[in-house]
């Protein structure tokens, strides 16, 4: 009988004590946990028409020592979308405040439509000149700032949603070795609010 309740202590030390010493903001802390590789700080956000806005993207969970990364922005190309994004820039975000990194890019538009938006595929390498001098193994939550704007729309009868997304996002260390930075969720949906 002693044998039993010495397990059936330890049972609710190791098991049920945690749990209970556990703060509150464990579920947030799955919420972030869920979350890796390439992303938006945001999943979704309302905007006003005819405006320009900066929005982040993120770096978390990596994994090894990155010399340099590459991936696509895809604007107005998932199949719900409305053609009302007007992709302007992309820049390093305060997480790149070193010179060596260098951030270069190339623009495929598609047809421009009458409110000057159209579908586009933005191409985006970011590589750090000095050998082995990249980004350790971290999350970095401003790597990049990407600048747009909404068209305005003529009459606007619901709400509607347009996008941005990352695609074939790809790292690599200094020796040329693969590191996986895929998005656990790779658009950032825009809501167009009729006012």
């Amino acid at each position: 009988m002693l044998k039993f309740s010495f397990i059936l202590i330890i049972y609710i030390i190791l098991f049920h004590l945690p749990s209970m010493a556990q703060s509150t903001d464990s579920l947030n802390s799955k919420e972030v946990a869920t979350n890796y590789g390439l992303i938006f700080e945001k999943e979704v956000e309302n905007k006003l028409q005819d405006s320009s806005y900066t929005d982040v993207i993120q770096l978390l969970n990596l994994g090894d020592k990155a010399q340099a990364l590459q991936f696509r922005i895809l604007v107005n190309k998932a199949p719900d979308d409305n053609t009302i994004v007007i992709f302007e820039d992309i820049q390093k975000g305060s997480d790149l405040n070193d010179p060596s990194w260098l951030l270069d890019f190339n623009i495929i538009k598609g047809e421009i439509e009458e409110n000057g938006a159209s579908l586009d595929e933005i191409y985006v390498v970011l590589y750090n000149q000095n050998l082995n001098g990249g980004l350790l193994p971290a999350d970095y939550y401003n790597l990049f700032t990407i600048i747009y704007r909404l068209a305005a729309v003529p009459v606007l009868q619901n709400d509607i949603k347009s996008s941005i997304r990352i695609s074939n996002a790809e790292a690599s260390t200094s020796k040329g070795v693969a590191i996986d930075i895929t998005p656990s969720r790779d658009e950032f949906k825009i809501y167009v609010k009729k006012k």
